[in-house]
């Protein structure tokens, strides 16, 4: 017999996407129905969702995480963001003082006053419950909260390798026109300009909640 490529992980032994997805979801790497809800949304594109898989399994390049694999030296761990701190995943995203003032005008913009949360898990269920516990009110608030997390994300890049430091306003605006058009390319009821979109936020999201 001539060699060929077998799929073990379907009873064909011929590969498909989701027999691939469920044994990384179940198997290798543990995801679990505790955070399954914020991964792979239809809203937002793909090189996102992959960013946000890898942000739940502890995979992204943060600084801790380049130290571990003695990629970075400890006295080169210090947070993109010039708050002293070091750089790992719930400081960056979650703790920082530079970036937690965004989620603080992320909040203004919708007009509701809290105290976010400082770990992954915790932060996500409290802001993806701001517009409710319906399913499509969930799933619009993980749509914008992704939004915000790939923004500092992107910023913290520029910051280390193209040394350029953007004002925050920048940073929350980035948000608001990202979601912007993530919400209008998916949902139909969301029939609304992006001046509208900016200063009403919460009626714009009631369309397809």
């Amino acid at each position: 017999m001539t060699d060929r490529w077998v799929w073990r992980l379907h009873s064909t032994q011929i590969y498909t996407v989701h027999s691939a997805y469920s044994y990384l979801t179940t198997v290798d790497f543990n995801i679990t129905a505790e955070f399954n809800q914020f991964l792979w949304l239809k809203a937002v594109p793909l090189k996102v969702n992959i960013f946000v898989w890898r942000l739940f399994l502890n995979r992204l390049a943060t600084k801790d995480n380049l130290r571990k694999r003695n990629v970075l030296e400890v006295s080169n761990v210090s947070c993109a963001a010039l708050c002293g701190k070091e750089e790992e995943r719930d400081h960056l995203f979650f703790q920082c003082d530079h970036y937690g003032r965004l989620w603080l005008l992320i909040s203004n913009w919708f007009g509701i006053v809290t105290v976010s949360q400082g770990n992954l898990i915790s932060h996500a269920n409290q802001f993806c419950a701001l517009g409710g516990f319906s399913k499509k009110s969930r799933t619009t608030f993980t749509i914008i909260w992704i939004s915000v997390l790939f923004v500092i994300w992107k910023d913290r890049n520029r910051r280390i390798f193209q040394n350029q430091i953007e004002h925050l306003e920048a940073l929350f605006e980035r948000v608001k026109l990202q979601t912007y058009w993530w919400l209008k390319a998916n949902f139909i009821t969301f029939a609304f300009d992006y001046p509208f979109w900016r200063q009403n936020p919460l009626h714009c999201l009631q369309t397809v909640m």
